[in-house]
Order: structure tokens, then C-alpha cells, then sequence
């Protein structure tokens, strides 16, 4: 069953992906509006800054929110309850932004974004047993990339939305926020009406007892007990700390490359960010291609690989359509191995500690891109782009090859246990 049957015969699966990219509307349309708004204020550098660097924090925080997940026991209460609560918080930030500006308005509205945004986490954690339930195992590959696809579609759209329509309508950012809370109610309606495909999987029992520091000892010792999920989680972190790193040094280098540009500067750099989107959308979406037989981790290896070519192309070659297509393949192969994790997670993962481990593994990724940012952009800034470029190479090169050897190893020592047996 191809994933667009799955969505429209699946009606339990249809109604958490209509809740997710409703919330992900929202999402999409404040994130990028509230780093508009930050620009408007007298301290704009700052707010700016602060803006940009709260984004991250909900992802830094997946592994306390997937840990909340697995303890609540009503999950489609839960999955209700934190929706609401999304929506009366961007209430009170529509009353906020209207306030006058100052330093302390400010950071109580960066409060509430990031508060809403681990809200949004915590819900999708939530939902994850559900998946697992509602969607058979052979089907789980089609659903889980098409659920990454329409939100990675709705993310493009609605942000660029959210830039166009600020400004014609004159940066009333209440009203942006009043549509965002909407967005949110508009979830926990879906979630309410067909709340009766959930019922029977919403009653977990759970070890009421267990703490945080125990379930994050118990999450590692689930992903190191196998040497898969161990081998994934490195290499997801390395990639993580390489692909954090290149659209900063692709806006740093372009600023001097105007060989690369297509018509303008903020042209290409648009440009570049929506060849990778498609190509995420793209691998996603076609799940029959030549890479179905292909192993996360030597797809992995695929991703680094490619990843080199595009700082190649900044270092030697010098072509723009060259830059486009392979960070157009960059995204495709991103758009493989994301949905992929997932699925694995949920079939292998028992289903009271799914949004912990899941959690875990999105932090434990997460942690490789300020220290990649660091490395490069710190290199490229004190000296030359070059040099981070070329460090860049040696270690997308590595990191490839030794993703390619482990999969080989792993796929040989398969091999001899399946003669043994």
C-alpha cells in the first residue's frame, strides 16, 4: 500500500498527520515572524540573535519532553491538553506583542515560543505509540515519509508565507499570533473528533516510579544494547555537526562568489535552502526508488559523500548548477534516512519508552550542531572560508568512508550468521 492509500483508508493515521501539520502551520508561520519581529526592536542585534539561538532549544529538550511522553498515561488527553495550551499561550502573546517594546516583553514572548514549541515536541511524542498501532509494520516506511514530506512542505510554505504576509499586512504581529493560536485549536479539534481510533492504545501502564535520570539511563542502555541503533546515533551526530555547518559557510562564502549566484545573492541563497527542501520532500515521498535496497547507514555514507562535493564545488569547481544539484541530493538522502530512523525506532523500541528513546536520539543528534557551527564558522570567520572548507572535505571524506566500511562489515558478519545457522 503506497503512503497517500495509507493516509486516505488509515483514518486514525490520517487525523495525527491533519493535528501535526495544522501545529506545524502555526509553527512555521511564527518562527519565521518572530525573528521579523525581533529585527524591528531598538536592541535588534540581540533579540535577533536570541531568536534565532530559541529555535534550537526545543530540539536540545526532546529528550525531557519524549521522557513527559512516556509517563502520561491519558496520551490523547495529553496530545488535547498541550494543543489547547499552545493556543492560550499565543493568546497571551498576541495581548504581549501589542505592549511596548522592551528587553523584559521581549524575553517573555521568547519564553512562550520555546514553551510552545516543547508543548509541540511533548504532542508529538505522544502520538508516536499511535503510529505504531495504527499503521501495519509493512506500511511504516510509506507513512512516516509521507508525514516528513507535508510537514517539510508545509514548513517551506508557510514560512515563506509568513514573510510575505507580514509585511502586506503591515507587521500586525498580534494578528499573526491570534492565526497561530487558531492553527493550534484547529489541532485539538481533529484530535477530539476522531479521538475514538485512539482509545484502546491511550491507557499504557507505566512503572510510576521511574524518574527521569533512570528512563535516560534505561533510553542509553536500549540504544547501546544493539550495535545498529549505536552505530546510527554516531554517524547521525557527525553528519549532524557537518550539515549544521554548511548554510553558514555556503552564505559566508557566496558573499565573495558571485560566479555562483543566480541574477543576485539573496536569490542563490534562497535558491540553495529550496533545492535541499525539494530534494527532503523528494526522498521522502518516492520510497520505491534504487535506494530501498539500500542500508541507513551506508546511506549515510552516500550523504557525507555528496555532502564533499558540494564544498568541492566551493573549492575547486566553481559551478552553481552543480551546487543546486547536489544539495538537491543532499536533501533527498536526508529525506530517506530520517524517516527511516524512525520506523526503526518504532518497530524495535517497546511502545511505553518510544518518545524517550526517540527524544534521546534527536538531542544526542542535535548536540553535533553548535559544536560543528563552532569548528567551521570559527575558522571561517578568524581566517579564510578555504580552510574550513577544506577541513570540511577531509571530514565529510572520513566520516563517508567509515560509514561505508561499517556497512560492509556489518552486512558480512550477517552473512557468516546466517551460513552458521
Amino acid at each position: 500500500m503506497d503512503a497517500m492509500q495509507v493516509y486516505l483508508q488509515n483514518k486514525g493515521y490520517r487525523a495525527l498527520v491533519n493535528a501535526a501539520l495544522l501545529s506545524g502551520v502555526g509553527m512555521s508561520l511564527f518562527n519565521i515572524v518572530f525573528v521579523i519581529y525581533a529585527s524591528t526592536l531598538p536592541f535588534n542585534t540581540l533579540a535577533v540573535s536570541l531568536a534565532s539561538m530559541a529555535m534550537l532549544v526545543p530540539s536540545l529538550l526532546q529528550i525531557v519532553t519524549g521522557h513527559l511522553a512516556d509517563r502520561t498515561r491519558h496520551k490523547v488527553r495529553g496530545m488535547l491538553v498541550s494543543r489547547l495550551l499552545q493556543g492560550l499561550l499565543f493568546l497571551l502573546l498576541a495581548w504581549l506583542i501589542q505592549l511596548p517594546a522592551s528587553l523584559f516583553t521581549f524575553l517573555i514572548l521568547l519564553a512562550i515560543n520555546i514553551l510552545s514549541d516543547c508543548l509541540g515536541a511533548y504532542s508529538g511524542g505522544l502520538q508516536l505509540p499511535f503510529i505504531r498501532q495504527l499503521v501495519s509494520v509493512e506500511s511504516l516506511d510509506q507513512a512516516m515519509g509521507f508525514q516528513m514530506a507535508c510537514q517539510t512542505t508545509v514548513q517551506i510554505v508557510f514560512q515563506g508565507i509568513g514573510a510575505w504576509a507580514i509585511v502586506l499586512m503591515n507587521h500586525q504581529f498580534a494578528l499573526f499570533g491570534i492565526i497561530n493560536a487558531l492553527t493550534f485549536f484547529f489541532a485539538a479539534i481533529v484530535i477530539f473528533r476522531h479521538r475514538s481510533y485512539f482509545a484502546e492504545q491511550s491507557n499504557l501502564l507505566l512503572d510510576s516510579h521511574k524518574r527521569f535520570l533512570p528512563n535516560t539511563a534505561k533510553a542509553f542502555r536500549l540504544i547501546t544494547a544493539g550495535p545498529f541503533l549505536k552505530q546510527v546515533l554516531l554517524f547521525a551526530l557527525l553528519v549532524n555537526s557537518l550539515a549544521a555547518s554548511t548554510t553558514g559557510l555556503m552564505n559566508l562564502d557566496l558573499l565573495d562568489a558571485a560566479h555562483l549566484w543566480f541574477a543576485s545573492y539573496g536569490n542563490t541563497v534562497a535558491l540553495t535552502g529550496i533545492a535541499t527542501s525539494i530534494g527532503m520532500i523528494a526522498g521522502s515521498l518516492f520510497t520505491n526508488d534504487w535506494f530501498k535496497t539500500v542500508g541507513l547507514i551506508q546511506l549515510i555514507g552516500y550523504a557525507t559523500i555528496t555532502m564533499a562535493l558540494v564544498a568541492l564545488n566551493f573549492l575547486m569547481i566553481g559551478n552553481r548548477w552543480l551546487l543546486v544539484a547536489s544539495l538537491f541530493v543532499v536533501g533527498y538522502l536526508i529525506g530517506k534516512i530520517n524517516p527511516r530512523l524512525s520506523v526503526y525506532i518504532i518497530r524495535e523500541i517497546e511502545a511505553e519508552h518510544l518518545a524517550l528513546v526517540s527524544g534521546f536520539i534527536s538531542t544526542v543528534i542535535m548536540l553535533g550542531g553548535p559544536v560543528g557551527q563552532v569548528v567551521f564558522l570559527g575558522i571561517a570567520n578568524r581566517s579564510l572560508t578555504f580552510w574550513s572548507w577544506l577541513l570540511y572535505v577531509v571530514l565529510a571524506m572520513s566520516v563517508g568512508a567509515f560509514a561505508f566500511y561499517t556497512a560492509i562489515k556489518t552486512k558480512k558478519t550477517a552473512d557468516i550468521s546466517k551460513s552458521a545457522v
